[in-house]
């Protein structure tokens, strides 16, 4: 039901010869995709209508924050202790706040005034209402279809000691990833945040975990996006085929390794990208290094500061699974 919007809204941008807003639109209409699978306090399409509304806000807020540096670097801290925290308690409202994160740190790297700003948060807006549109109208059809996923198990409310600790080390891996990618002038650099944000896990043990799969996930992805171009040499049309099977595969495997997942989410975007601004293979290169970047920044926050002895399992990763 999330796949179809994506390709619609490209096919609209370069019919109207504007491939960057068709990408923007896209690339919204596929993080709120997986929203299709989750509710919101029981509230059937809430998980969806919330992110939209939060990666609409945070669109224009991260545009206009982008133009300085020492603004952008306390919101994205701000937003990632934020979610490392619902992350804690809630596994759909941990979905909805990462989702408001990350399109702050991606507006952030396209800086511009309050019409930039403004244009951007329009763009996103059109691409999650599209995609809730094509969603509700499907499920409609197909209702046996429309089912969410199985949630994980329910987690018990975190020692306070261990809830700080976790907000305060997922600050400040954020702000060391985002300030290390921004002064290495890191292209797309975002990719470096988003990484650490999201493989930072309470124990060092789930973060090693995360950050290995992770890693793999993205140089397959990358890899494999990058040799389906050029086998295809470039075509629109064949590179809207391969984004339809890389996205659908993205909201097929949400329960399946981290690995597996990463691979097919890191191919959409690079496609994505690709069909947006081109230079496909300075796409997977320019995530491979941001990945890097912020899982090894992640891992190093996580061994200094472990809330767990390495060696100490803790229960099933079901967040983010």
């Amino acid at each position: 039901m999330s796949v179809p919007a994506i390709p619609a809204l490209l096919i609209l941008g370069l019919a109207m010869q504007d491939p960057i807003r068709g990408a923007i639109a896209a690339g919204a209409a596929f993080s709120i995709g997986f929203g299709a699978s989750r509710d919101l306090k029981g509230r059937r399409w809430a998980a969806m209508i919330a992110a939209a509304i939060g990666m609409t806000i945070a669109a224009f807020v991260g545009t206009l924050a982008g133009e300085r540096a020492w603004v952008l670097v306390p919101l994205a801290a701000l937003a990632a202790g934020a979610n490392a925290a619902i992350a804690l308690f809630d596994e759909d409202l941990w979905w909805v706040t990462l989702q408001v994160a990350i399109a702050l740190l991606v507006a952030g790297y396209y800086p511009g005034p309050p019409a930039a700003a403004l244009s951007r948060a329009i763009t996103v807006l059109l691409g999650a209402v599209v995609q809730m549109a094509f969603v509700i109208a499907l499920a409609r059809l197909f209702p046996a279809a429309a089912a969410r996923l199985p949630r994980g198990a329910a987690r018990p409310p975190p020692e306070r000691a261990l809830l700080i600790r976790h907000v305060v080390r997922a600050a400040i891996c954020v702000v060391l990833s985002l300030s290390a990618a921004l002064a290495l002038g890191l292209a797309n650099s975002y990719w470096a945040p988003m990484t650490a944000m999201i493989v930072l896990k309470p124990g060092l043990h789930d973060t090693q975990a995360r950050g290995t799969a992770r890693l793999i996930g993205t140089l397959a992805g990358c890899a494999g996006a990058s040799v389906f171009a050029i086998l295809v040499h470039y075509s629109p049309l064949w590179l809207l085929g391969g984004l339809a099977m890389t996205s659908g595969s993205a909201f097929a495997l949400q329960k399946a390794h981290y690995a597996t997942l990463t691979s097919a989410i890191t191919a959409t975007v690079v496609l994505l990208l690709s069909i947006g601004h081109g230079q496909v293979l300075l796409n997977a290169e320019h995530r491979i290094v941001a990945t890097l970047l912020g899982g090894v920044i992640a891992l190093l926050v996580a061994r200094v500061a472990p809330h767990r002895p390495g060696g100490q399992l803790s229960s099933p990763d079901h967040v983010g699974a």
